[in-house]
């Protein structure tokens, strides 16, 4: 029993390093929604944000529809306010690093306050800084997957050694 529960945290442990990647996966997915939704439709805020809630996956739809929910309830509130207080809300959801959540929190300071070519050219930088996180995160998956499902499989043995 012992060796299974180990087991099991080992493994959970290195789950969270592949979720991590699809995290950002999905965001970058949501990202590249939102610059259509600015370039091509001119949707507003709210209601894009509200369509790519909708369209992505959980838990980083919960950012999205969230920020959507707060523009709608305070219409005359910053947008930088309600954006932040949504990613500090649901970022505990997730399995993003506090430099994701940092990165996510740097939209507030151009969405909405920008032109239409200015928030496409920041929410590119913003991509591009997440294709170069994914990929630290990858080589961190690599490093680090496995060695915490064999310590956890080698934690539950050396435990029930110590036990008998």
């Amino acid at each position: 029993m012992v060796i299974i529960a180990a087991t099991v945290l080992g493994f959970m442990k290195a789950d969270i390093y592949r979720e991590r990647i699809k995290e950002l996966r999905n965001l970058q997915l949501a990202l590249n929604m939102l610059s259509s939704e600015i370039s091509y439709t001119a949707t507003p805020v709210p209601l894009a944000f509200k369509k790519i809630g909708s369209r992505v996956d959980k838990p980083i739809s919960l950012f999205f529809l969230r920020c959507s929910q707060l523009l709608e309830e305070s219409p005359g509130e910053d947008f930088a306010d309600l954006w932040q207080r949504a990613v500090k809300e649901n970022y505990g959801n997730t399995a993003l690093e506090k430099s994701d959540q940092d990165l996510l929190l740097t939209i507030s300071t151009f969405l909405g306050v920008s032109d239409q070519y200015h928030q496409e050219k920041q929410i590119n930088l913003v991509l591009h800084q997440l294709d170069h996180t994914e990929k630290e995160a990858l080589d961190d998956m690599n490093k680090n997957e496995r060695m915490w499902k064999y310590l956890g499989v080698m934690g539950g043995l050396m435990l029930v050694i110590l036990l008998i």
